[in-house]
């Protein structure tokens, strides 16, 4: 099991679509950290809502077929749904997750499942089901993952109780999440991860556990923090890595693929959009965009990616789709929906994170 790498990868279109257009090679160096969110909405003849999320799940299925992977649910409200809500029913020890992950594990797709732990903490009897919830899952997997939040201070009472609680043999991965680090952040979130990572090291977790980090730094809004037509701007999460590294070299790397959490998936854009391609670099993310005036979008996304491409930044030797899509966009666009452009920037993304970690040439 390759944990060089950890990917927190959201069940949404534009992850899904980077994931299936990464070869094989590749995903084999990573370790998917898969975050089931809700389907796309659909409404049925009696006019209820349904979000499922079967087919997105299938697709990560397909694309990580005989692979190691690790399985999450969402916790955040804007992605969630009646379908996800009720893998945090903590009844009999949260048995409709234990049931959920568990059916996966029987239909024999991946090669491993690392389970994460659900927590629910309007349960009455949190401690129980706790308790029960490991049990069930260490019955059926080697290797549990606990999601500990750098905003929170839950860990240091949660970890000793579970790890009380699982059996011999069985394992541990703390994943620290830092969520969304944006650069004028890193210092800060940077002390506080070396913190808890001193503090868990520091009696809190035992030879069972390992420690892993996950972050991002791409801005949900890029004119938050760049330039109208052009600007690099810090991979914040690699620098906080650079720092873990140097003092605790056995903590894992992870990111979300350059993927912000907070999604736009409500926002209509009525006056349109600004065509803009992103070329992730290992340490570093520029962009350029460009109005459409009266042109096309088509005709706009060739501006960019000719722009795109002639940046003396350009990573010319990598080959992978989303270099292919911006080569292939000065001519002939593969699309004009930004979705895909996010696809695209994830995709590269990946391979330049894999890069600088050695673990591809």
């Amino acid at each position: 099991m390759n944990k060089d790498y950890f990917l927190v990868i959201k069940t949404g279109q534009a992850e899904i679509r980077s994931i299936e257009k990464t070869s094989r090679d590749t995903l084999e160096k990573i370790f998917p950290v898969i975050e089931l969110t809700r389907g796309r909405k659909k409404t049925l003849k009696d006019e209820t809502v349904i979000h499922p999320f079967d087919s997105r799940l299938q697709k990560m299925k397909d694309a990580f077929r005989g692979m190691d992977v690790a399985l999450d649910v969402t916790s955040d409200e804007a992605l969630t749904s009646a379908e996800i809500d009720v893998m945090y029913e903590f009844g009999n020890g949260y048995e409709k997750w234990v049931n959920f992950v568990t059916g996966i594990k029987n239909e024999g797709c991946f090669k491993s499942i690392t389970p994460a732990l659900v927590m629910n903490f309007d349960d009455p009897d949190f401690d129980a089901n706790l308790k029960q919830e490991v049990s069930n899952l260490a019955a059926q997997f080697d290797t549990l993952l606990y999601r500990d939040t750098i905003e929170e201070k839950y860990c240091y009472t949660d970890i000793p109780n579970i790890l009380s609680y699982l059996p011999v043999g069985k394992h541990l991965i703390v994943l620290i999440d830092c969520g969304y680090t944006p650069q004028a952040m890193e210092n800060n979130v940077s002390q506080k991860l070396l913190k808890r990572i001193e503090n868990l090291k520091n009696g809190v977790v035992d030879e069972r556990c390992e420690l892993a980090f996950c972050a991002t730094s791409f801005p949900n809004n890029i004119s938050d923090i760049g330039g109208l037509n052009h600007d690099v701007f810090r991979v914040s999460e690699v620098h906080m890595h650079e720092k873990v590294k140097s003092q605790f070299p056995d903590v894992h790397y992870g990111d979300y693929g350059s993927i912000n959490p907070q999604r736009n998936d409500n926002i209509t854009m009525a006056r349109g959009w600004i065509p803009r391609i992103d070329v992730p670099l290992a340490k570093e993310v520029y962009y350029y965009r460009q109005r459409r005036e009266k042109r096309e979008y088509g005709e706009t996304y060739k501006i960019v990616a000719k722009q795109t491409m002639a940046d003396s930044q350009y990573p010319h030797g990598l080959k992978c789709w989303g270099c292919s899509q911006i080569d292939l966009c000065r001519t002939l666009p593969p699309s004009t929906s930004p979705n895909y452009w996010i696809s695209v920037r994830m995709n590269i993304h990946i391979e330049q994170q894999l890069r600088r970690l050695k673990l591809i040439n």
